[in-house]
């Protein structure tokens, strides 16, 4: 059974950041989040409290829903990679 966790939050995360060209102090800061969180969340260390996901999704100027759907995405393009021919 394939369950799917939130590892690809990191690279939505790191990913919605830096096209806002902010810092993850920038990113801890709005958020109301440490910079150690952030890091971690950007690394796929550490998964997210729901509410820590709305802060993030806040901070970026978006809807939960719409981080998710970033999120997924991000997993979609991963999957049409990982499945190409080496």
């Amino acid at each position: 059974m394939n369950i799917w966790k939130m590892r690809y939050l990191g690279i939505t995360l790191k990913r919605l950041r830096t096209s806002m060209k902010l810092t993850q102090e920038d990113l801890a800061w709005k958020s109301g989040l440490g910079i150690k969180t952030i890091s971690l969340l950007e690394r796929d260390e550490q998964e997210p409290l729901l509410s820590t996901f709305w802060s993030i999704a806040e901070s970026l100027g978006m809807e939960p829903s719409e981080l998710l759907q970033e999120i997924e995405i991000d997993v979609r393009k991963t999957q049409v990679i990982e499945l190409q021919p080496k």
